[in-house]
């Protein structure tokens, strides 16, 4: 009996999905020839591995024991594979990363770069995705999400916290007023959908002094992009609630305005969020904790210049 590894993969990743078309998507080949190969396995151990009805297919008690057999044969020779390359060379092969535009943008700019340069056998295939996209990772091995996911089978690992701040921009503020107060963002024209993959009716809002609360927002426009949302606040559009990393610059140069000065804010989580198996390849481990490096790095270095300006002005005030 000859069976081939990237046989098992398919049928592992068939197992989980349960439709031969999202299976054969992910894998990159034609339903007809993973159909095919799924037929050749079952022949070669002489066992029903699915029932299939219509566009349903389930695995058979017989499936269910193979796939767990096949699981662990799959672990075992990748965990074998990656620790002859960690001894005899470096850490090698294939991450998959799925992530929204703003952060592929703003870690393309220094941390792929880096890691490349660490890790030259490591090939890093990124997939920018919508925000919809993140409740599942069906076409992603690790993926860098603001939101767990709806698939309780998936891991969510921490990465960091982050600041989003209310911003808007000096003519929208000189045209509507400054609000004093988070609640008062209830009469103001704000850009919603941002942080959610479904309409907003609210925002939650963050004091430093720990008092919190919601508030009702509405506006003329909507986007699913901090990108989006940035470009609008700074044409005047409205308030955005956006990432403070991200707007920081916009700010200093004047095209932004922090409408709280720091006071009011919402805290997120970012994570890496991967599937739940007992083995975890090298490679993915690697990344996952050198990304949580870097954007702790980044995170402290902007805290010191954050701390460095308010610092400056408490000088010259007291001039």
């Amino acid at each position: 009996m000859s069976l081939q590894i990237d046989t098992l993969r398919m049928f592992c990743l068939l197992a989980e999905k349960l439709s031969f078309t999202e299976a054969a998507d992910a894998l990159n080949i034609s339903q007809p020839t993973l159909s095919r190969k799924i037929s050749q396995l079952e022949q070669a151990v002489k066992l029903r591995l699915f029932h299939r009805g219509g566009s349903q297919i389930h695995l058979t008690p017989q499936g269910g024991i193979f796939l767990e057999t096949c699981q662990r044969i799959l672990q075992d020779l990748d965990c074998t594979v990656d620790g002859l390359h960690d001894r005899l060379d470096s850490i090698r092969g294939d991450i998959s990363i799925g992530l929204l535009h703003p952060m592929a943008r703003w870690l393309s700019q220094g941390f792929f770069r880096e890691f490349s340069l660490r890790h030259p056998n490591i090939r890093l295939h990124l997939t920018t995705l919508h925000p919809t996209s993140l409740r599942d990772m069906s076409k992603c091995d690790i993926m860098i999400s603001p939101l767990l996911p709806d698939d309780l089978s998936l891991i969510a690992k921490p990465l960091i916290k982050y600041r989003r701040i209310f911003v808007a921009s000096p003519e929208y503020i000189e045209q509507f007023g400054r609000p004093a107060h988070p609640s008062e963002l209830s009469e103001h024209q704000c850009i919603t959908n941002t942080n959610s993959p479904k309409p907003e009716l609210s925002w939650l809002w963050e004091g430093m002094d720990r008092e919190c609360g919601l508030v009702e927002v509405n506006g003329v426009i909507s986007t699913d992009s901090v990108d989006v949302a940035t470009n609008l606040a700074m044409s005047g559009m409205g308030v955005a609630l956006v990432p403070e990393d991200q707007v920081k610059v916009y700010i200093a140069e004047g095209y932004l305005l922090d409408l709280f000065d720091g006071q009011y804010g919402q805290w997120g989580q970012m994570h890496a969020v991967y599937r739940s198996r007992q083995y975890l390849p090298s490679r993915f481990s690697v990344f996952m904790e050198e990304l949580r490096q870097f954007l702790e790095r980044a995170d402290a270095s902007y805290l010191m210049i954050w701390k460095s300006q308010f610092s400056q002005l408490d000088v010259k005030e007291t001039d």
